[in-house]
């Protein structure tokens, strides 16, 4: 890991024990981000300290006992970069914080300061780089050496104020639009996108604007398809949306992430499945690098990076080389949306001629190429590797959830090949039914990788519990309880929002309703910001800012949660939990589409109802429909109304493969 040589980390707090486990794992943890590291318990000692740096620059963590009479008397000091409050409560200083610009959140994990010390360190450190001081340009990153570039030249240009007023002048008149024109149109536009797919509550409304914020966030990080526009590649998702706020490279720079197809994907798909193609046909259309990707670590197929921007190239920050070597379940994740595509559209033409049968071919070729044979367990593993969980760095062997997306990718490969025509071998086949799967037999839990041990662990965000939903690995109700119930807690209190979400909907699943409600809360109410439902990566309000990915996991909980949906490669099931939302007496789902139809869904307390507003796909594809004793054919006005907590399952009404 890279350390930061040109950065001192300072630490205040009157009650330091410099003899205790606690103060020498906060040490270990400091010293693998900044190589110089100064305690201080005087205040007076460690201003006098900070108030004689000539070049270098700071990174304060101070206690909160001491951080309303400090930081006001080195805030101005320019070598004083950030300041991080680290204590017990959080809530006794956030609203105090944000009155201070350098103070960037309060903390009551170590670990959580060390990953923001880590970016701002990386930030400060590319911003003091002048291109002109580089040697060779083939020393640096292609990405960084444009953004040196771009800002270099900005810095020279000679700008004229004068003349620049007076061409704002001149162009303005020209292109005049009254406010109330823009507006209607603005208004008009949106309301398209919200009659083709949107999510109605009634009697709460806070919950509404919460649900209408964050589909917007994400719907205005996508490209708008019916424009006048040339049509242009899209470039993925990234988990600080389009505007990342802050400064250029914060926020996780514009990469796309897992992010992408496991949290804002899903919520996409059931909607604008049109859009939910194009966020696929980035990854398609970066398959020569994913092909790089794989052969540069001697595997087949294609490897997606962990971060990714224009080339496909990894852009990972030399910060975290663990990520970029080990974290390689993104492969699995992208074949998991490939396979929801299928599962919602069975877009046969996006298979064979748009490279989607490709993607989801040299995918498992890669998963293939990437396991190896254990003779003693007469099963196949997948070696050092980063699970979701990150705090597992620098990797483990047989991650649970890494082994399962790898075995879905290469199932999907044989489960489309009548239609891709690109038979799978039946050693790759032998592969996905015989992976090893890390269990405790005696808790009934799956474990998060081979030999780990809930008993001493914490963990970052949700891992396990994925295995559940979206992955729906067969469990038993027992088995998936009490992988909710272990993994709750032993999940960071800092994790991310979408952690929450993911253990909501397995309540809802199971029936704890009380639980699921309070999970559901958390997985929003902590991490989102008035007065526009801003949504930040902590619960702090630091971290990455319009965050997206926290509200991708929190849709996520209101329909697939809430609403009961679950889409199989040949079937969607609407199974509505006998429980709503918050305050909420009905949940309305308006354009879901599935394989042609469009359907809208309404779930009361007692019943809910399915209605079938249009069906534009071929007499070849009727879709049908089973509840209970009850079966028939989907017909354009047709409602159909069941009790909550009942299963209705609509196909289609030919199978993806014979």
């Amino acid at each position: 890991m890279k350390l930061f040589r040109n950065f001192l980390l300072i630490w205040l707090d009157a009650n330091i024990d410099e003899s205790s486990e606690h103060y020498h794992n906060s040490i270990k943890h400091l010293r693998c981000t900044v190589n110089t590291i100064e305690t201080f318990q005087d205040t007076e000692e460690c201003v006098d300290y900070v108030s004689r740096f000539q070049n270098e620059k700071a990174f304060l963590i101070i206690s909160g006992a001491l951080c309303q009479t400090v930081v006001p008397r080195i805030h101005q000091i320019t070598q004083v970069y950030s300041v991080y409050v680290f204590c017990r409560k959080q809530e006794k200083y956030e609203e105090w914080a944000k009155n201070w610009s350098k103070v960037k959140g309060i903390f009551t994990e170590i670990t959580s300061i060390c990953d923001l010390v880590r970016k701002s360190a990386r930030q400060c450190d590319e911003d003091s780089v002048v291109i002109s001081a580089v040697s060779s340009l083939n020393q640096i990153e292609p990405s960084f050496m444009y953004t040196q570039l771009f800002k270099e030249s900005i810095l020279k240009i000679d700008f004229d104020k004068k003349k620049a007023i007076h061409d704002l002048a001149e162009y303005a008149p020209s292109n005049e639009r009254e406010p109330d024109e823009i507006w209607s149109s603005h208004a008009s536009l949106w309301n398209q996108v919200w009659l083709n797919g949107r999510i109605d509550i009634r009697d709460d409304v806070e919950l509404q604007r919460q649900v209408n914020s964050a589909l917007y966030y994400i719907l205005s990080s996508l490209p708008p398809l019916s424009t006048r526009s040339e049509h242009k590649q899209f470039y993925g998702l990234s988990p600080g949306s389009l505007s990342r706020g802050g400064r250029l490279g914060e926020d996780y720079g514009g990469h796309s992430f897992w992010d992408t197809e496991t949290w804002m994907y899903p919520s996409i798909l059931l909607f604008y499945p049109t859009l939910a193609k194009e966020i696929l046909s980035y990854r398609i259309a970066l398959r020569d690098a994913a092909t790089y990707n794989a052969d540069l670590f001697g595997y087949e197929g294609w490897r997606y990076p962990w971060e990714s921007a224009r080339t496909g190239i990894d852009v990972t920050p030399d910060c975290c080389p663990e990520v970029r070597l080990y974290q390689m379940h993104i492969t699995g994740d992208i074949a998991f949306s490939a396979r929801q595509y299928i599962a919602a559209t069975r877009d046969q033409s996006w298979l064979k001629t748009e490279m989607g049968g490709d993607l989801i071919y040299e995918t498992a070729r890669f998963w293939a190429s990437r396991t190896v044979y254990n003779s003693d367990r007469n099963q196949y593993e997948i070696l050092m590797v980063l699970p979701p969980d990150e705090d597992a760095q620098p990797f483990k062997n047989n991650s649970v959830f890494t082994n399962a997306v790898a075995s879905l990718s290469i199932q999907l490969a044989n489960q489309v090949s009548c239609i891709t025509e690109k038979p799978v071998p039946q050693l790759w086949l032998d592969i996905a039914n015989n992976l090893y799967f890390p269990f405790d037999n005696v808790t009934q839990i799956h474990l998060e990788y081979e030999n780990f041990n809930p008993k001493n662990a914490t963990i970052k965000q949700a891992d396990v519990v994925l295995l559940g939903f979206p992955l729906m690995w067969p469990m038993s109700k027992e088995v998936r309880r009490n992988d909710l119930l272990t993994y709750e807690r032993l999940t960071r209190d800092d994790g991310p929002a979408m952690t929450w979400s993911m253990h909501a909907i397995g309540h809802l699943e199971l029936n704890d309703f009380e639980l699921a409600e309070e999970l559901f809360r958390r997985s929003y109410e902590t991490y989102v910001r008035p007065p526009f439902n801003v949504w930040t990566e902590a619960r702090s309000g630091v971290g990455a800012v319009n965050f997206i990915t926290g509200a991708g996991g929190f849709l996520q909980a209101v329909l697939f949660g809430y609403g009961g949906l679950r889409l199989t490669l040949n079937e969607l099931e609407i199974m509505p939990p006998s429980r709503l939302p918050n305050r909420s007496t009905q949940l309305v789902f308006h354009g879901l589409k599935y394989n042609g139809a469009t359907l809208d869904l309404t779930i009361e307390k007692e019943m809910y109802h399915v209605s079938v507003r249009a069906l534009n796909n071929d007499n070849s594809k009727s879709i049908l429909y089973e509840h209970e004793q009850q079966r028939g054919s989907l017909r354009v006005n047709d409602i159909l109304s069941f009790p909550v907590d009942t299963r209705l399952i609509i196909y289609l009404a030919t199978p993806l493969c014979l």
